[in-house]
């Protein structure tokens, strides 16, 4: 079971991520919408892995939520339509493209859980990619 932390900025969506996260045994541990929000839960909770979108409301960059999180010691996968490239490296283990389905989700946190133990993932969805 990995406790994973959620930064939305779409409750709808951050919800919905919740519920197949629970489905997949995972437990969620909060969910933020901005940088303060995410550091807070981060530091209150201590996930094993944090989902962070990249483009979050009210100016604030998924990229700069990852940056403080790693700074934190907290592992990230972007989850989100538009996957950063190149800025992204060093920042988040990967990305995970949306639309996000249970399947998708469930083989994604498997596989973040695997190369964190310091294995190989057994499979990758096809819309998960890791940096290198």
């Amino acid at each position: 079971m990995m406790r994973v932390l959620i930064v939305e900025d779409e409750a709808l969506v951050a919800m919905e991520i919740e519920g197949m996260l629970e489905i997949a045994g995972h437990d969620a541990t909060g969910m933020a919408d901005d940088l303060e929000s995410a550091v807070a839960a981060a530091e209150a909770d201590r996930p094993d892995l944090a989902l962070v979108d990249i483009n979050l409301a009210r100016g604030c960059s998924g990229l700069d939520v990852a940056a403080a999180l790693k700074a934190r010691g907290v592992p990230v996968m972007f989850a989100t339509g538009n996957c950063a490239s190149d800025s992204g490296r060093g920042l988040a283990m990967g990305c995970l493209h949306k639309p996000i389905t249970d399947s998708t989700l469930a083989a994604a946190i498997a596989a973040a859980a695997a190369v964190l133990g310091g294995g190989r993932p057994q499979r990758l969805p096809a819309s998960l990619h890791f940096y290198d």
